[in-house]
């Protein structure tokens, strides 16, 4: 069924357009729509991994290491959690994979007291524009 559905996907966003639509069209068809995704895509991964408190840090410990090589963003805000796909939880995520993500931000208040207990951080930005700011301000740094 996966297979199934890859090719499938791969057939209507990139074949079929070319036997429906003049070239100009089909490669817009076929062009637009994955640079859409990939652009929001890249937004929501980069503000979760790519900030100064997340992308060098490490822990021999596997929890402790998804706790400080996430960030959160935008927690409680539904423009955040409705265009991110419940990914604003990244924290929760990385310590939970197979949980759906609606079901992160009820995890949420749980995490942060076992964080504040153990004095781990826990790290999270009010919402988009924090978010790219510190990422932003990580990438600028890396370049200097």
């Amino acid at each position: 069924a996966h297979l199934c559905g890859r090719i499938m996907y791969v057939y209507v966003a990139f074949a079929w357009p070319f036997t429906v639509f003049p070239i100009y069209k089909a490669l817009i068809w076929a062009i637009v729509p994955n640079a859409i995704f990939s652009i929001c895509f890249m937004l929501n991964t980069q503000i979760n991994h790519l900030v100064e408190p997340c992308a060098h840090a490490q822990s021999a410990n596997f929890y402790k290491h998804q706790l400080i090589t996430a960030q959160n963003f935008g927690n409680g805000n539904l423009f955040c959690y409705y265009f991110s796909g419940g990914l604003n939880y990244q924290i929760e995520h990385h310590l939970f994979p197979t949980i759906n993500h609606c079901h992160l931000p009820a995890l949420s208040p749980g995490v942060k007291r076992i964080c504040k207990k153990y004095g781990v951080a826990y790290n999270n930005v009010s919402g988009y524009g924090e978010g790219m700011a510190e990422h932003f301000a990580h990438t600028t740094m890396c370049q200097v």
